[in-house]
This record gives structure tokens, sequence and C-alpha cells, in this order.
């Protein structure tokens, strides 16, 4: 391939003068900067590594973080976890080992974050959030998030929402808003425990209502 093919093949030409013209009509003080930010944002943005790791949350109860890294940056995620678990709700993965913070390590979600998720996914557009998401219920293929561990498919999915936020140049909150379909933004409407019960209640009942 000669040289003006390959110029012609990736419209550089096109793309570069476009980036100065920009510089110009901005008069950018530092045009070289002006112009490699310029090229940056003509790029699409993939999912290039994913890493993951365990730490500590708020309460010392280990959970799993991640950074996804596209070309536009590194974005940083933690899944949560609360003391009460629903009959039906998604299997956090933990480790088991009784020696290690009671049981509740999870190396297992972070090697199959670091080993599995993170194959699936390079190469992913970011702002494909449904895509992403549906890619690691395929490859987890349970109904309720077992094999893969939900605290480790939600902590992927947090990043990757931030990195999709990023690529549309745009706050997480609307992001967010376009991927539900929903136009017409409010506060959240914060909810009060009336009924408590399950572990953060000394008494027999097995639920909590947290009316809104």
């Amino acid at each position: 391939m000669s040289v003006q093919e390959y110029l012609d093949k990736h419209m550089l030409s096109r793309k570069i003068e476009d980036a100065v013209n920009a510089a110009v009509r901005a008069k950018a003080p530092d045009p070289v900067l002006f112009i490699s930010n310029h090229m940056k944002k003509s790029v699409s943005s993939v999912v290039t590594k994913i890493k993951a790791r365990q730490i500590l949350d708020s309460r010392g109860i280990p959970t799993v973080e991640v950074d996804l890294y596209t070309n536009k940056g590194m974005f940083r995620a933690a899944a949560p976890s609360g003391s009460s678990t629903g009959t039906y709700e998604a299997v956090e993965l933990r480790d088991g080992d009784k020696g290690k913070y009671h049981g509740k390590s999870v190396s297992r979600a972070v090697k199959n974050i670091n080993e599995k998720i993170s194959e699936a996914l390079i190469g992913m557009d970011p702002t494909l959030q449904t895509q992403i998401d549906q890619a690691m219920i395929d490859l987890d293929k349970t109904e309720n998030k077992a094999e893969l561990g939900s605290n480790a498919i939600l902590a992927v999915s947090i990043a990757a929402c931030k990195a999709g936020a990023a690529e549309k140049e745009t706050p997480l909150y609307k992001h967010i808003a376009d991927l539900s379909g929903k136009t017409g933004l409010v506060l959240p409407v914060p909810a009060f425990t009336v009924i408590s019960g399950g572990k953060h209640a000394g008494n027999n009942l097995a639920a909590q209502v947290c009316p809104i």
C-alpha cells in the first residue's frame, strides 16, 4: 500500500485538516494540544482493558472494585452490598474460606472479571450498555448470576456506564436517563423504613418495608 493509498483509506488528510481548522477558529493558545484533543474526540471509544481487585467497603467487608479502560481514560466502580439478602436476589460470589474475612472475601469474583469478563468485553462500545450487560448475562448462563457473581457483573456494568457517559460527553445521570428512555428528569425520592425486619432488626420479622 502506497502512502497516498494509506492516507486515503483512513481519510487522514481530511481529519487532520479539520483539526487544524478547528484550532484556528478557536484561536487555541496551544494548537498542538488542541489538535491532539480534537483528534481523540473523532475516535470511537472501545473497551481496551478491565482490571479488578478486592477492596473493603465502608463496613470493612470485602467487595469488588473494577478499573475499566477506554481510549478516553480509566473508569472505576465498586459493587455495593447490603446486609439483608432477598430470597430471589442475585448471588454475590464469595469465597467461603472462613480463614479470610469470615468467608466473605471475593477473590473468585475478581478472578472471573480478570479472566472471563475482560476477555468477553474487550473491543465493545461502552455506550452500548445493554449489549455489554447482555454479554455478561450470556457468559454467566445462570438465572441468579451464581457463576460469575452479581458483584462481579455489577461492578463492571457500573464502570462501563461511566465510560459510556464519558464517550457521549454527558453527565452520568443524563446518560442513565437516556439508557432508561426517560426524558423528564426529577430529583431522587428518599425512602424510609417503617417496618424493620431481617438482619437490621432485633425481631423475627423476615422483611423490611420502605414506602416511597
